[in-house]
This record gives structure tokens, sequence and C-alpha cells, in this order.
């Protein structure tokens, strides 16, 4: 899975930054990390990290629920923590965002 990163001007590994990452959204069927990108931008305007995430969707019809799309979220959180040193972070200011189904992803992370 891919992660896009939206630094501030500026920005560097010894920032401790405050960071959001942001979650698509698309009834956990579809999406795409496209979502968000220009709320990352802005909010990297402001100082803040922007992160966007990918995360595996559901096939249509496939009854299961969305639990790889729970632990797929949950792996990204963990590497902007794990990584806060090499990406500029605060690990204790990190947000999670998303849109529908990524909203349900960024309350449950």
């Amino acid at each position: 899975m891919n992660v896009w990163i939206f630094k501030p001007s500026g920005h560097s590994a010894a920032d401790r930054r405050p960071a959001i990452v942001f979650f698509f959204g698309g009834g956990w069927v579809g999406g795409t990390p496209e979502h968000f990108r220009k709320q990352s931008e802005y909010l990297a305007t402001r100082g803040m990290v922007g992160i966007r995430v990918e995360y595996r969707t559901i096939p249509k019809g496939d009854p299961r629920p969305p639990t790889v799309c729970c632990a797929d979220a949950k792996s990204a959180l963990r590497y902007v923590r794990g990584h806060a040193t090499e990406l500029g972070v605060d690990p204790q200011r990190i947000a999670a965002a998303g849109g529908s189904a990524g909203g349900h992803l960024a309350a449950f992370t």
C-alpha cells in the first residue's frame, strides 16, 4: 500500500509537526486515495503534515465485514507513529480523518 505525504514548506525531519492521516471513502468497495488531496495540500500550507493512505477495499458482493480495511488503517497509523522522527511528526499530535467508510476507519483508529 502507498502513502502520500504533503509537508509544509521548509519542513525537515528535525521538526515535530502535527499530522493528519486521511482515509478515503467509498463504502468499503471503492474510492481512491486522491480524495483529500486538496485538504492535505492546504493543511501543509498551514504547518501540518498531511498524509493520505491507501487501504484494501472489499470486492462488491463479498459478505465479509471490512476487517482488512480496519487492519490496513491500523497499520497506516502504526507506520506514521513508528516513523514520526523520520517524517518530522510529533507522535502525540496525529489526527485521523476521512469520509464515509474512511470516516469509520478514522474513528476506528
